[in-house]
């Protein structure tokens, strides 16, 4: 769906049997509503690709489908059709781009002063002179007596009641403050954001969650659908400080991908060298507005039912990966994975934590858009519902790879660095641990459809699947429930 100037066909991953590439991975971001960042160094592309995706939303204001529906009508004069040519140039205004900026306030973006509704001066008003007598101010207002205009002499708490009444009539400047057509903005892209200080950070939390705060009032942005995507690289050596992206503001990046470890092909290199030798970004292209498209394939993933395997795998990746000799990883804390066994350390026990947080859902959200986006690339629906897992654990990879999750000392000395490598490795291993249990789950599942709860089927449930047992409980009293 993504078309532009940014070009790579180096694959990121084949599921389904469906290769995927770096423009899918935008696409599954858009249908699943999940934030990107985009991690490279410069000149990686990151900027052209996050420009691209802005294309599929328009830019500018007023209304090219509109425009696209009338052109060529019966009737249409020269005037007319000038008319629908502007139309058609300036798109509704869905997008934002932001140059990530120290000194940037995120909340002036959104407002503006709208002039006429500054305060104006009343017809009537309080005229106040100072006595030269006393030096005290005086007030009067104006009104007819018999047919002549005179000012008559208020008291001091006349006066204070008159000006309090006819200043809530004019109302105040921060009456002529309103939103800025920005809030409808359903993509936005914040280019460098590693380069911004702690503080400026700190002020995008809310408009990756979907919506601003100003004065105290909440607004949310595109009607309901908005996503974000970030660009930049980590480390003194890419920005003006040392700085990480911080736990909170990361956690709120669903995907991160690395463009430089998925690089151009050389085909790809050549073709982008020898067409245009203008080193900045490309923003002349103009795409066609598919927002409707995307927004009513979102809202269709949503109602859409998780699969219970699905649901599994991911209790699994939290429960399940929580397990080792010392009972719980989350409860150990600083102390993994040094206080692990010497076994433990070389295996996934002592590579990866478990999730928590916003991944879950990031990932059953990625695998349902991923599954939908292999079903308009060819794969047949019977493929895609056998590869549940599969899914399931290429989003687990691309999800987690650069949240925090993994073992840094193990991925550098293990794994020369490589966040992919290290995700292939826990992936390999996760999967030969459900083929070895496929039976003691398939029974599970049977019980679960079945609603009642069966102790010798729990009984199969040991060590890292112990989780198994109360998940399939539960389960198993929700199907009763629905079928009652």
């Amino acid at each position: 769906m993504v078309e532009g100037v940014y070009k790579n066909s180096t694959e990121l991953m084949n599921v389904h049997g469906v290769p995927f590439y770096m423009s899918d991975i935008v696409d599954i971001c858009l249908e699943g509503k999940l934030n990107l960042f985009l991690k490279g160094d410069t000149g990686s592309g990151k900027t052209q690709l996050a420009r691209d995706a802005m294309n599929l939303f328009g830019a500018g204001v007023g209304n090219a489908s509109y425009a696209a529906n009338v052109r060529g009508a019966r009737g249409m004069d020269n005037k007319g059709n000038i008319a629908i040519s502007a139309a058609e140039y300036f798109q509704e205004d869905k997008t934002l781009f932001v140059l990530g900026r120290n000194d940037m306030d995120t909340r002036e973006l959104f407002k503006q002063i709208n002039f006429g509704k500054l305060p104006q001066k009343r017809t009537y008003d309080l005229e106040h002179i100072v006595n030269p007598d006393t030096g005290e101010v005086e007030w009067y207002y104006p009104r007819f007596d018999n047919g002549t205009f005179v000012y008559h002499k208020l008291s001091e708490e006349q006066a204070r009641r008159v000006k309090s009444s006819l200043e809530g009539l004019a109302g105040t400047s921060a009456d002529a403050k309103e939103l800025t057509s920005k809030i409808k903005a359903n993509l936005f892209v914040v280019d460098e954001l590693p380069n911004c200080v702690p503080a400026v950070r700190n002020q995008l939390f809310n408009m990756f969650d979907g919506f601003i705060e100003i004065d105290g009032k909440t607004y949310p942005f595109g009607n309901g659908y908005s996503i974000g995507i970030a660009t930049g690289n980590i480390g003194q050596e890419f920005t003006e400080s040392s700085n990480d992206l911080g736990r909170a503001l990361k956690d709120r990046m669903h995907i991160t991908v690395d463009l430089d470890y998925f690089f151009p092909t050389p085909g790809d290199t050549l073709e982008i060298y020898s067409g245009n030798i203008n080193p900045r970004v490309d923003f002349s292209f103009k795409g066609e507005d598919k927002s409707e498209e995307i927004i009513k394939r979102h809202e269709a993933l949503m109602k859409s039912p998780i699969p219970l395997e699905k649901l599994l795998i991911v209790n699994y990746l939290i429960q399940g990966l929580d397990n080792c000799s010392k009972g719980s990883k989350r409860r150990m804390k600083d102390s993994w994975p040094t206080g692990l066994t010497d076994h433990e350390q070389g295996s996934d026990v002592g590579l990866v934590k478990p999730l928590s947080g916003r991944a879950p859902k990031s990932i059953l959200a990625f695998s349902q858009a991923l599954d939908e986006v292999a079903i308009r690339k060819g794969a047949s629906r019977e493929v895609v519902e056998a590869g549940k897992l599969n899914s399931m654990l290429q989003a687990y990879k691309f999800v987690s790879a650069h949240s925090g999750v993994l073992n840094e000392a193990a991925v550098r000395n293990k794994y020369d660095g490589d966040h992919y490598k290290a995700m292939d490795a826990v992936i390999s291993t996760t999967t030969a641990r459900f083929r070895e249990n496929s039976e003691a789950i398939g029974a599970g599942l049977e019980m679960v459809e079945s609603g009642e709860t069966d102790e010798k089927v729990l009984s199969l449930y040991q060590g890292r699947w112990a989780f198994m047992r109360d998940t399939l409980k539960k389960l198993s009293e929700l199907n009763k429930e629905s079928n009652s």
